[in-house]
């Protein structure tokens, strides 16, 4: 190689990082002036409990792990060193980004020219969504850079066997930030049978045996930590997590959409495994986390079973999702958060541009045949349709997007070569058939109509006005829940409306909204606890007695209020034995509570005839 060509590789590498560090620089301040870099939610509020519970000491948790532990492990050794710091996770993240580049260049330099990897690493640098991803508490940053890890070792010369020890550990470690990774570890080791059986005529010489050993063994030895924690926790085996059940529920049952959609009857701020509901509906408690995911996944299979002609059209609607240039939102919305990050407005490189031209620059990979670019082909095919028996959000496919940066690049610069040919035949048609196809590809992305309109403005309104609420901002969390029901209205946001004005003791106004909720969602136990609070309130027993029982019946664990006040309702109009019962139900999760049951006896002696 040339080292004047070196030196100036170098040079464009180090202004690719800096221009990458700059604008994280900009985003991590613009980040961190809105509410959501204090307010972790859903997976992030997981990741950031079990990083403190891990700071802690809590090394082996009380359950298997639900998602990932990798990530929330990363971030509790860095609460122990640190202390609860929103600056330090986030500063890493950036890095990794950064090394993400660096990464691109090597792994483009060898698969395909030195031009190819510093344009990967250009894309990706000023790549939006992993821009903004990289400020969240979310595992998508760490797992991108640990793929391209994977993906540079895997397309290495180095065919000793032991190599591929590291191979297959790569592989596994990626596995413990989303499992769904690990089922290209068959996909790998038919790859390697296959290329030995090209270059010595025999699938099973001795060398290629040991090569696939090597590749289990390190597979099996990098999810170890995660199977092992999982047995100590529960005696239960779970190769790495259980939520593939209740994801696989999400995205296959009446109210799948393709997208992320609150699950019936599950409370997902206190029951997020939806745990209480498994255990309830099978009659036994406790579940081990195989049982529940088990659970889950039966319900989604008898939807399937039931309806295949609509399984297999959410397939596809998955599939578009996937592809689509449109960023579809989950945790956090970019389209919305643009109103606090004018950053997110600024025209930088986004999945409009990589998507097209990285599907062009695949299909040229598969038709010159070169082995390592295949391979990296079937990586990114066999992450996508992972994907597609679950839930689809941009956010997953954010650990691809350099590998299709790579690909993007490897089309812009194929493209640069032909037209510098000058020479219209064969040259030109090449050029032509590639830039129509990705403007055809670019039309065929769009998925902004597949989505309804004001459910993504929905769930950013209603995810501020909880924030809001938190804080102790009443006004602005009203303000935002009104604005969250103008967009589409949602029960969680009449719930949440009523559930203020309970709290501001404006009882006709939160029955009225705790009404509109449960006329969208009649099967949601903790908005039939909520509305029997309001209407104890206003005194009107009946009311509330049923609104219990109602909640009660749906999960039996809702709340142990629920109890306590049926078996006060239950005392004055003299059910002894149903008081009786409900006290044991609140004693159950109680325990020890002699106060309660003083005052049960009480008002049992009271009013019990």
């Amino acid at each position: 190689m040339d080292p004047l060509l070196k030196k100036r590789d170098v040079r464009i590498l180090v202004a690719i990082l800096l221009a990458g560090c700059i604008l994280r620089i900009i985003f991590f301040i613009q980040f961190r002036n809105t509410p959501f870099y204090d307010h972790p939610t859903l997976d992030a509020r997981y990741y950031d409990q079990l990083g403190q519970s891990v700071a802690s000491g809590k090394l082996i948790q009380d359950r298997a792990f639900f998602m990932g532990p990798l990530y929330p492990y990363t971030l509790g050794f860095q609460y122990a060193l640190f202390g609860h710091s929103k600056v330090i996770p986030r500063m890493m993240q950036m890095l990794y980004g950064l090394g993400c580049c660096l990464f691109l260049y090597l792994i483009g330099r060898r698969l395909f020219s030195r031009s190819v990897g510093l344009f990967a690493a250009f894309l990706y640098a000023l790549y939006k969504p992993s821009l903004f991803y990289e400020q969240t508490l979310l595992s998508e940053t760490p797992m991108a850079l640990v793929c391209l890890i994977l993906v540079f070792l895997m397309t290495g010369k180095q065919r000793k066997p032991l190599y591929w020890l590291g191979v297959g550990g790569a592989l596994g470690i990626a596995a413990l930030f989303r499992g769904n990774v690990l089922l290209f570890a068959p996909v790998l080791a038919v790859w390697l049978a296959f290329c030995s059986f090209r270059d010595t005529g025999k699938i099973f010489d001795k060398a290629g045996v040991l090569r696939e050993v090597m590749l289990v063994l390190g597979v099996l030895i990098g999810i170890a930590p995660a199977t092992v924690h999982n047995y100590l926790a529960e005696r239960d085996f779970v190769l790495i997590t259980s939520n593939a059940g209740f994801n696989f529920f999400i995205g296959n049952q009446a109210k799948a959409s393709g997208r992320f959609v609150m699950p019936p009857r599950v409370d997902m701020d206190q029951d997020p495994s939806g745990r209480r509901i498994a255990e309830q509906d099978l009659g036994r408690s406790p579940l081990k986390s195989s049982e529940v995911s088990k659970y889950w996944s039966s319900r989604a299979r008898r939807f399937i079973h039931e309806n295949r002609g609509g399984f297999i059209k959410l397939l596809g609607l998955k599939f578009r999702y996937f592809w689509g240039r449109t960023e579809i939102a989950q945790i956090y919305s970019m389209k919305m958060i643009r109103s606090l990050m004018p950053v997110l407005k600024w025209p930088l490189n986004g999945f409009f541009l990589v998507g097209p031209l990285a599907v062009v620059g695949m299909i040229l990979c598969l038709i010159r045949r070169e082995r390592n670019r295949i391979l990296l082909v079937l990586f990114v095919l066999v992450y996508a349709f992972s994907l597609l028996p679950f839930f689809m959000t941009a956010r997953y496919r954010i650990p691809i997007i350099p590998i299709l940066c790579l690909f993007a690049g490897h089309t812009v610069i194929f493209l640069v070569s032909e037209i510098k040919k000058r020479c219209w035949k064969p040259h030109g048609i090449r050029v032509a058939g590639c830039l129509i196809g990705a403007v055809i590809l670019f039309f065929l992305m769009s998925t902004a109509h597949f989505i309804p309109e004001g459910a993504e403005a929905s769930q950013f309104h209603n995810a501020l006005g909880l924030i809001y609420q938190k804080d102790g901002n009443t006004e602005q969390a009203i303000e935002s829940y009104h604005k969250a029901i103008l967009a589409r209205p949602s029960s969680y946001a009449f719930a949440n409306l009523g559930t203020l004005y309970y709290e501001k003791r404006e009882y006709k106004e939160a029955l009225g909204f705790y009404r509109k909720a449960l006329e969208m969602e009649p099967d949601n136990a903790r908005m039939h606890f909520n509305l029997g609070q309001a209407l104890l309130s206003t005194r009107d027993l009946e009311g509330a007695r049923e609104a219990f029982e109602k909640a009660v019946s749906l999960d039996r664990r809702v709340h142990p209020l629920a109890h306590y006040n049926l078996a006060v309702l239950y005392a004055r109009k003299g059910e002894r034995e149903k008081a009786l019962g409900s006290l044991e139900n609140y004693l159950s999760m109680h325990p020890g509570d002699r106060v309660v049951k003083k005052t049960i006896d009480h008002i049992l002696r009271t009013y019990a005839k």
